[in-house]
């Protein structure tokens, strides 16, 4: 009990961002794939989507760092919450692979594929090796906006769950908690502002089902429930710091 209450500030941020998702997903109309492109528009759901994809992650984890950096913890806390980041992200990310070939959900593009007669059903877009799925993708860029179709050609696997939500989940418990705990209130607030437009830039792109979004963010809510407080580890790992950098801290 004492694991989770020093939590809850985070599983309620993920409980909030489910609420969020809902409603976004009802009242928002669902995209149409085939519908002209603006570059202003295509550009904001591209920066957004890559922010927590392979491209641009990596800036959003060292820019929410720096902002924890800030609230000025105890080194040996800083350090136990630094571990106990790297765990989640660890299991978040390697998880989201087995996930996928365990439950080989197409993804919503390759329905729209099959629609247009290019393939027979959106499973065979999966029998196709990389090269042929590529083709299969060229095939109908006539009729799909680029600001889609380069989105496609990066990521042909399976659809369920969603990497990229997986990530701001996990931004949303880990740094939105810490966040909350401070009474960074406007943080917070951006944080899960930034989060919805992630979830929504997966189903804009066709990339994601809204059942892949929620399947995320309750999965991450259950690691993140589980996983050890690791408190001990922060203490160790200062002790083992040369005295220079632990006054640094």
């Amino acid at each position: 009990m004492t694991v989770l209450k020093h939590k809850n500030k985070g599983l309620a941020l993920l409980v909030v961002l489910l609420v969020l998702i809902a409603p976004m997903v009802i009242f928002t109309p669902s995209s149409d794939l085939l519908s002209p492109v603006t570059d202003t528009t295509g550009l904001f759901f591209t920066l957004l989507t890559d922010s927590a994809g392979s491209k641009g992650f990596l800036i959003t984890l060292a820019v929410l760092c720096a902002f924890m950096l800030h609230l000025k913890l105890p080194a040996d806390q800083l350090l136990t919450k630094l571990f106990q980041l790297g765990v989640i992200l660890v299991i978040g990310f390697a998880s989201k692979t087995g996930l996928k070939h365990m439950t080989e959900s197409p993804r919503p593009y390759t329905e729209l594929i099959a629609q247009q007669l290019i393939i027979p059903e959106p499973a065979h877009f999966y029998r196709l090796d990389d090269k042929q799925r590529e083709q299969v993708i060229d095939r109908i860029s006539d009729n799909v906006s680029e600001w889609r179709t380069r989105h496609w050609q990066g990521e042909k696997d399976y659809s369920f769950p969603s990497g990229h939500t997986i990530f701001v989940a996990i931004c949303i418990a880990f740094f939105g908690g810490l966040f909350l705990q401070h009474k960074r209130y406007v943080l917070t607030a951006g944080l899960l502002i930034w989060a919805l437009g992630v979830a929504y830039s997966r189903l804009w792109l066709g990339m994601h089902r809204p059942i892949d979004l929620i399947g995320s963010v309750l999965f991450i809510f259950v690691v993140y429930a589980l996983l050890p407080s690791f408190s001990v580890v922060g203490t160790k790992l200062l002790e083992k710091l040369p005295e220079r950098v632990r006054h640094s801290l």
